[in-house]
């Protein structure tokens, strides 16, 4: 039987083909896709578009390649960054008046286009009585302004908004040509504002922090081919930009050879045979993540998830990012290991600034913020001992879920069986659990949840054991105690010895003698906290825990001093019985949160069941609490400040 040659998923008419392609092109050049339905005014404050360096925008993949267009199309890397409109913005902006630290932002529907009248987010720059000093028009407060919104980023768990200042924004200064965060974000599964400084972990702040900028840096992974184009003398930036969102040319590098190249009937069909013969052969007019070696294919998505710098700054705000897609990363940007390579001088230099940036590791290196994971993959073994990438676990266009976007061809232990074949026959035996039981999910055990984003605990992507010895020197929670949380770090050791001839872990009287979890929600520092206020919540874990105890420690961490990890411990409290109708408010004020965390602990007390009284939880069985030796590890927590920067 002949075969039809399509170049891409579905078949197609050439003749078709090529006039799509060629109009695609052509619209493309003249701007038409840049923002669909936008009017000259929003144009006007977007980046411009620029074609430079040989991309085309993913419009003009959509034609041959309709399925993996129709995939992206559905993702959340396509809806990062878009502009603003009626079917694009999420929150609500229908005359919404807005406070937070004493001051105060009205947003409005005016039509289709939205706006907001808010106080200048540079004058927040600089401390007011200095550039009083420095400036004797400097004003006392913050100058007010109208904007539109023009941006947007994110579309899964939150949405921003950015303006462009007005031209003439009085004494601090005109549009320069920055796109500027409103400090807001809307809570897309909450459906509410939430002030942007209290969407991330980092210490608490009675005072608002100053403006945010896209243009010179969520640009760098926020679109494709930014150029963001500052100069020094002007003051400003004239940025030019490829495509807003995550899009096609990101992944696959600049695609107008490879247009080109197959606008001729020939070399489709010489490349589909040419695939029939070899299915793993390159195209050399683009680049394919799947066809590459393996450590390029990695570093395709380590453009943008590492926790790094582009080694001359200065160039990339400039000209934007100089790495493409199949580059040798390394030869552009510096990933932070620390401390593996503590004098790396660009991680001087943002610690320098910016020194609570060293929460986004745990001490022995691990990456502990989310959306990081080369990071985490560099002190795995499987990056440098085998042919692991990220294509073995996700696809970009064949996911079961736009979430996470794994593979559902290798979706559970599939993805580890095929490499761990010999563990296949005996999971059991490996595990020591049931099979089919969550204490025999391969990631469970090795790829716990011990990195935070987004009000949430997620998987780790230092493939590894679990060691209680390393939780003990670098802080950072094991799997088995992250699971069985009313264990000690002395019975996991105990099992670790027995099972897996792990040596055991040298131990203080508290980690032989009171849970794990304990010790992490009440001394931990601010990661540790909230990592187990998720966790306390984890339906796995409070399975394999039993009771509703973990309600006393979520009352607890309702009353802490960073807003997230309170969001995270009412995130899980309502998870548990009886606890379904308990409203709470995180930013309320101090008084009301040590109201609420005593109406969920006197609910808790109502819920006491037979095997809420262990020892190790500090819970007698006259449901009294070991006051004593809760206040001693209170005293001991680690209060020093981090910033987990997502």
């Amino acid at each position: 039987m002949a075969h039809a040659p399509p170049y891409g998923s579905q078949t197609r008419y050439y003749p078709i083909v090529i006039v799509v392609v060629l109009c695609a092109g052509l619209a493309v050049g003249a701007g038409l896709f840049w923002v669909p339905d936008a009017d000259e005014a929003l144009r006007g404050a977007l980046p411009g578009q620029t074609m430079g360096e040989g991309f085309t925008t993913s419009v003009t993949c959509q034609a041959c390649h309709p399925a993996e267009y129709d995939a992206w199309h559905g993702s959340y890397h396509r809806t990062m960054t878009q502009a603003a409109s009626a079917s694009t913005v999420l929150g609500m902006f229908d005359d919404v008046v807005l406070e937070d630290r004493g001051h105060q932002w009205r947003l409005e529907r005016r039509g289709d286009e939205l706006w907001v009248e808010m106080p200048d987010p540079l004058w927040f720059e600089q401390p007011a009585d200095f550039m009083q000093r420095l400036r004797a028009d400097w004003p006392e407060s913050p100058p007010r302004f109208e904007a539109r919104v023009v941006m947007t980023t994110g579309s899964h768990h939150m949405q921003n908004y950015w303006i462009r200042r007005p031209p003439a924004a009085g004494p601090i200064g005109p549009d320069d040509g920055a796109l500027v965060q409103i400090p807001w974000v809307w809570l897309i599964s909450e459906g509410r504002w939430i002030p942007n400084q209290d969407s991330f972990l980092r210490p608490p702040s009675s005072s608002l922090q100053g403006a945010t900028t896209w243009n010179g840096n969520c640009s760098q992974c926020h679109s494709v081919g930014t150029e963001p184009r500052f100069t020094e003398y002007v003051g400003g930036f004239d940025t030019r930009t490829v495509e807003l969102g995550i899009a096609c040319e990101a992944c696959h590098g600049p695609a107008q050879e490879h247009v080109r190249s197959y606008q001729s009937p020939v070399r489709r069909y010489l490349q589909y045979f040419r695939q029939l013969q070899d299915p793993d052969a390159p195209d050399p007019t683009i680049v394919n993540p799947e066809k590459l070696e393996s450590r390029r294919s990695v570093e395709t998505c380590a453009q943008c998830h590492s926790f790094g710098e582009w080694t001359d700054q200065q160039a990339y705000v400039a000209s934007g990012v100089p790495f493409r897609a199949g580059d040798e990363l390394h030869e552009s940007r510096s990933v932070f290991r620390y401390p593996r390579d503590p004098e790396d001088p660009l991680l001087q230099e943002m610690l320098g600034s910016d020194p609570l940036a060293l929460g986004n590791f745990w001490r022995d290196g691990t990456i502990r913020v989310a959306g990081r994971e080369y990071n985490g993959l560099l002190e795995d073994v499987h990056l440098e001992a085998s042919e692991f990438t990220c294509l073995t676990c996700h696809s970009m266009h064949e996911y079961e879920a736009p979430d996470a976007q794994l593979d559902p061809q290798v979706a559970g232990d599939r993805s580890c069986l095929s490499c761990h074949a010999d563990f296949a026959s005996e999971i059991s035996e490996h595990t020591r659990h049931l099979p089919g039981s969550s204490g025999s999910e391969c990631m469970n055990c090795h790829m716990p949840h011990t990195t935070y984003g987004l009000f949430s605990a997620m998987r780790s992507h230092r493939i590894d054991n679990p060691s209680v010895q390393v939780s003990v020197e670098s802080g950072r929670p094991n799997a088995c105690n992250l699971c069985h949380l009313y264990r000690t770090l002395e019975w996991s050791s105990r099992y670790l010895n027995e099972w897996y001839g792990q040596p055991m872990a040298e131990l203080d009287v508290d980690e032989r003698s009171i849970a794990a979890s304990i010790l992490w929600v009440l001394k931990g520092d601010a990661a540790q906290r909230t990592i187990l206020a998720w966790h306390l919540g984890w339906d796995v874990a409070r399975e394999a825990s039993g009771g509703t105890w973990m309600a006393a420690y979520l009352a607890q961490l309702l009353t802490d001093s960073y807003s997230a990890t309170r969001q995270v411990a009412y995130r899980s409290i309502v998870e548990l019985p009886g606890f379904e109708t308990f409203e709470y408010d995180y930013l309320a004020p101090r008084s009301e949160l040590e109201e609420k965390a005593t109406e969920a602990t006197e609910r808790w007390l109502g819920l006491f069941g037979p095997n809420e009284s262990r020892p190790h939880l500090l819970i007698a069985e006259n449901r009294r609490i070991d006051v004593d030796v809760w206040l001693r590890l209170l005293m001991a927590r680690d209060e020093r400040p981090l910033a987990i920067v997502e």
